[in-house]
């Protein structure tokens, strides 16, 4: 039987767009054909690179298609990189006179909504397909909307000549910080995991969850922290660490439902915990405006209480159960451990370094780290000895896999520039949030809630980038409009378009974890649900306790961050049952109301004393049961040390 030569051709050039993506993109940051004297915009390298995304997306697996398939495909990839390279000769002619060449623009605009729609559909599903129809066909009859939501309708050239060849469109900023911030840092990602970095943050997790009750479990939150960070991907963080940590949490005791929670929650807080956090805190500091390290101060304090609120679920439910320290547990001494991962951990202080001292851009604080695991691994392995060491094919083969994975973010990204450029376009941005101010003026918090929950809903379809670009084009702006801080509206938003990883019917990265922890689905999301509690909560707080993210002087900074450990300490023994020792129905219902009461923002609706009161309160009720927990052990162990001496 002949071979088909069109597969092998195929396979190797999505081997090769996938290896031209992220180098692309490094070329692009460090400014290099700047500097050799070429006049580029910022969209025509975007363009390219999202035609070779395309590309890969539909030429990829091209051996296992039927032939019709076959044929269907390859004109799709080779349709996509032709989009790329024309667009990006053609476009600061477009850009500049569109209307002298209206039917190369339409022409352009037709093909391009075909190619990042079908292609969206095959990465991430039809619910981001059909909200960028739903928009498009507003675009067009948006004047026969009755009511305030009432928009101007385009004329479907018009439309299509703005998503082809406007920068405020397809090529706009959602889809360049995309091309130009992401696919650097899951570069970064890729390589530091590469050199070793998911051993040693395992190893790191081991000696910081120490042998206390539950400590397979707080290995995983400590794990997949440290992992998710770096990944911002709560999916592929279950799917990396989960293999590890729920099967060492069932061993020691965890029920499957419980273990597969933890690691979910745990997981999906990696996109909120610094220093790299998910895609969608790059997006946050362009539309902000404001400098990523920003983002990262904003982001320690919340990313803190939640993976604290974990920790002491899983102390106060070992405690509870009985589950003891796991002794078998293979922990490394923390020099050898060091010892080990000194790369990684050189890597991760370059990058912080960078972005805080030396006041370097996230993208090229994240490449001077690369740089680093580069040229260092390189070197061992050019020298023949030590470790950790890549071979330059190994870290070609990184860069290849990295274009392959960044895929699904660049096609999201450019569908929700059009969808962000329409809703400049046709007003509908504006009316939106127009109706949503006359909302809130009524409730703040009856919008705040109803925000969350289109987070939430629209999460059941989306990846959390997706999410947050689309409540930050339409919600943000009416919660800013209403007093609310800029920054505090978008971590808002961001929140709430994470937390349908763990929220039932949908929760995929729960999901996930029950594919290898062997319970139920739904058990194992409702057990989500649970653990991750109080991130349902702390995006009220940045509204009506900024201090949380940093906003503010030390003091209220100080008073709001310890009052929410109070705060969250309380409900967790209260939904628990138990703390230290065990809790009965009247003190577990006066732990819970209080704990709710110093998250409730009583300053809004009382005296400040009010809100005072109650966190002091909260805080003497623990201080005194742990006193009296305290003296209790204290006599238990006496009573022991007397009745071993008279025996």
């Amino acid at each position: 039987m002949a071979l088909n030569p069109v597969k092998p051709a195929f396979e190797a050039l999505v081997s090769a767009f996938s290896f031209l993506v992220p180098v692309t993109a490094v070329v692009w940051v460090l400014s290099v054909p700047q500097r050799m004297g070429f006049l580029i915009y910022p969209e025509q390298v975007a363009a390219f690179m999202l035609g070779a995304a395309l590309f890969v997306v539909f030429a990829r697996d091209m051996s296992e298609k039927r032939p019709a398939r076959q044929l269907l495909d390859s004109a799709l990839a080779i349709a996509s990189i032709g989009l790329g390279i024309y667009v990006y000769f053609r476009f600061p002619v477009l850009t500049e006179d569109v209307y002298q060449y209206p039917t190369e623009g339409l022409i352009l605009g037709i093909l391009v909504t075909i190619l990042v729609l079908e292609g969206l559909r095959r990465v991430v599903g039809w619910t981001l397909v059909v909200i960028t129809f739903l928009m498009l066909l507003y675009a067009l009859y948006g004047d026969y909307v009755p009511g305030p939501l009432r928009g101007r309708g385009m004329e479907f050239g018009d439309v299509m000549r703005f998503v082809g060849t406007d920068s405020g469109g397809t090529w706009g900023p959602a889809l360049q910080i995309a091309a130009f911030v992401v696919v650097i840092f899951v570069l970064f990602g890729g390589l530091l995991l590469a050199i070793g970095g998911g051993e040693f943050f395992t190893q790191a997790a081991m000696r910081v969850a120490g042998r206390g009750p539950g400590n397979t479990a707080k290995v995983a939150v400590v794990a997949s922290g440290l992992f998710g960070s770096i990944s911002g991907s709560a999916v592929s963080n279950v799917m990396s660490t989960g293999v590890m940590t729920i099967p060492m949490m069932k061993r020691s005791g965890f029920k499957p439902a419980q273990a597969g929670a933890i690691e979910a929650v745990a997981s999906t807080g990696g996109q909120l915990a610094p220093p790299v956090m998910g895609a969608a805190a790059f997006l946050m500091a362009e539309l902000l405006q404001m400098p990523y390290r920003s983002i990262l101060l904003a982001a320690i304090i919340p990313a803190i209480i939640y993976y604290l609120s974990v920790y002491a679920q899983i102390d106060f439910i070992a405690r509870r159960d009985k589950h003891g320290a796991a002794d078998w547990l293979d922990r490394e001494p923390m020099l050898s451990v060091l010892s080990k991962g000194w790369l990684p951990l050189i890597a991760i202080v370059v990058l912080i370094g960078s972005i805080f001292t030396w006041n370097k851009r996230a993208e090229v604080a994240a490449i001077w780290s690369i740089a680093v695991l580069v040229i260092v691994s390189g070197s061992l392995w050019l020298a023949g000895r030590g470790r950790p060491k890549l071979s330059p094919r190994e870290i070609a083969a990184n860069v290849t896999k990295t274009g392959g994975q960044i895929c699904d973010i660049l096609l999201i990204c450019a569908a929700a520039g059009m969808i962000i450029g329409l809703l400049s376009a046709t007003g509908l941005g504006f009316s939106l949030s127009f109706f949503l101010i006359g909302f809130g003026g009524k409730s703040l918090f009856g919008l705040l809630v109803i925000t969350g929950l289109v987070g939430i809903v629209l999460g059941l379809g989306l990846p959390t980038t997706g999410v947050y670009l689309l409540l930050a084009s339409m919600a943000a702006p009416a919660l800013v409009q209403l007093g609310i801080e800029p920054l505090s509206a978008h971590m808002f938003v961001f929140y709430y378009g994470m937390l349908s990883m763990i929220t039932p019917p949908i929760a995929l990265a729960a999901f996930a974890a029950a594919s290898i922890s062997g319970a139920p689905q739904l058990q194992t999301g409702m057990q989500a649900l649970r653990f991750g509690w109080v991130a349902y909560l702390l995006p009220f707080l940045f509204v009506y306790k900024p201090g949380l993210l940093m906003e503010g002087h030390w003091y209220e900074i100080a008073y709001v961050f310890v009052s929410s450990l109070t705060a969250l300490l309380l409900v967790c023994g209260g939904m628990v049952g138990h703390a230290l020792t065990p809790l009965r129905w009247p003190v577990r219902a006066l732990w819970i109301v209080t704990g709710l009461l110093i998250i409730a923002p009583l300053r809004q609706i009382g005296p400040a004393y009010l809100e005072f009161s109650v966190s002091g309160l909260g805080l003497a009720i623990l201080a005194i049961y742990f006193v009296q927990t305290r003296t209790v052990a204290e006599a238990a162990r006496g009573e022991k040390v007397a009745t071993a001496s008279d025996t």
